[in-house]
């Protein structure tokens, strides 16, 4: 008992945010109330040590800490995503994206690489069709949603281990990303982009896209991979900014670019996606209006209790519309009826004709008018504010600043769709319609994994493995 509960993870449960003992940072969101270790048992008072004589217990750990036991699982998840990608169908075409996430209030003065952690790499089964990259989550089953979130917690446990987790997702494509490295990469054309690298003493110098890379880091431009990786590793959390950032600007390619009107209407010209419907024709093929769907494992029951639960949309049982929608959407029923009642010739000469048999009947049918009247100009000025309230929406859309802090709301039509109806309650399942979701494959992927991939490349093209482009 001399370790459990008075280690250091016991210890920064009871820290401050800004606590100098801490570690890391991370430390007081990975082991305080909310998070994965919240369930440790606490020693009161001081430990009972035994003798030489006492009958005692000695636990040996798996791991050494439990950074170790992390590294462990994220291991076992690049491995089942090798082993997923040779399930997937490659000949049906593969597209590789990366996810960066961020806490909805992010700060402005951050730069993008800065606000946006890189924290996963997907492979989606897509072929040719075009996706938009900002609803791609949509297109994911419940497994592919899961994995993104378990390396959102691991990379970013700060907006994943409190009281009301709530993340931006960002979906970024690879292929332009590289395709627009290639000339900077090859020793043939890499003279031909210089850019300018400010050293540490404030000097300033022209130098190429790797040689650049190679002056942060502080290695030779002939270093192995993992020599150049590792220096990377080690540099201060200000270098590795200052890394990013020569490497984010001088790209052809934008990755992190803003959420403007502007780069929406730049992205939908060039079909990168971008708000943009998808034009497919076997997607918008299907016009049957599902509301769950379950996975047909091949036996033909569709009970969907298969292990593998990749194309199944999230679980909402026991969430649900909200109640004063479903009280609104009955309120509004009921007086189209009335209105259509109120319409009718018949229904008046009934009225007034009851009126006049007596003088409070008429008193009454008077009373009634008025405040029927005060009703419908109520309901008049009501329509009038939200059509501003929604333009106005229209005008913000685009600009990025006006997102920042605001949390998304789900419509009544977008509960509908993942399958919850009327008063919180399941619809009936049927199968998953073809093409809707997409089969994906995940695993973990940082900054380091990027400035790796990039000296891969570098070292492919020298070996004669790609060939750069011009």
């Amino acid at each position: 008992m001399n370790q459990i509960g008075l280690g250091y993870d016991y210890m920064a449960r009871f820290m401050d945010k800004d606590d100098p003992n801490l570690k890391h940072p991370y430390d007081w969101y990975r082991y305080g109330e909310y998070g994965p270790y919240s369930w440790r048992g606490v020693v009161v008072g001081e430990p009972v040590l035994g003798g030489i004589t006492d009958e005692c217990v000695t636990l040996y750990s798996q791991v050494k800490d439990d950074a170790e036991w992390d590294k462990i699982e994220q291991h076992e998840m690049a491995v089942d995503f090798g082993e997923r990608l040779k399930q997937m169908n490659k000949e049906a075409g593969f597209r590789h994206f990366w996810v960066f996430v961020r806490h909805p209030k992010w700060r402005l003065n951050e730069m993008p690489w800065e606000q946006w952690t890189l924290v996963s790499e997907v492979v989606v089964e897509a072929g040719k069709q075009r996706l938009d990259k900002w609803n791609l989550m949509g297109r994911l089953g419940n497994q592919a949603r899961k994995l993104i979130t378990r390396c959102a917690a691991w990379f970013r446990p700060d907006i994943i281990y409190v009281k009301r987790p709530v993340f931006q997702c960002r979906f970024e494509p690879q292929d332009d990303f590289f395709r627009g490295l290639m000339p900077f990469l090859d020793p043939k054309t890499e003279k031909d982009f210089l850019f300018e690298l400010e050293n540490e003493d404030g000097s300033v110098q022209l130098c190429t896209y790797y040689e650049g890379l190679c002056k942060i880091v502080k290695v030779s431009q002939k270093a192995f991979v993992d020599d150049v990786v590792n220096a990377y590793e080690k540099m201060s959390d200000e270098r590795k900014s200052e890394c990013l950032g020569f490497l984010m600007r001088n790209h052809p390619v934008q990755l992190l670019h803003p959420y403007t009107k502007e780069w929406k209407a730049k992205l939908e010209e060039i079909e990168l996606g971008c708000d943009a419907p998808d034009d497919d024709e076997e997607y918008g093929k299907n016009e049957t209006e599902y509301t769950e769907w379950i996975e047909d494992d091949g036996d033909g029951d569709g009970d969907g209790d298969g292990d593998d639960q990749d194309d199944v949309v999230l679980d909402m049982e026991g969430g649900g519309v909200d109640q004063d929608d479903d009280d609104e959407s009955i309120s509004e029923e009921e007086d189209d009826d009335e209105e259509e009642e109120e319409e009718n010739e018949q229904y008046w000469e009934k009225k007034f004709k009851k009126a006049l048999s007596s003088s409070e009947e008429m008193e009454n049918l008077v009373k009634w008018s008025v405040d029927r009247t005060d009703e419908i100009y109520k309901k008049q000025s009501k329509a009038m504010m939200q059509g501003e309230e929604g333009k106005g929406k229209s005008e913000a859309d685009g600009d990025e600043t006006a997102l920042r802090g605001v949390r998304a709301k789900v419509s009544p039509k977008e509960w509908k769709i993942v399958g919850i109806g009327r008063w919180g309650r399941r619809i009936k399942k049927a199968k998953i319609p073809p093409g809707l979701f997409l089969r994906a494959a995940v695993r973990p992927f940082r900054y380091r994994n990027l400035v790796k991939e990039i000296v891969l490349t570098r070292h492919a093209i020298l070996d004669g493995d790609i060939g750069g482009k011009d």
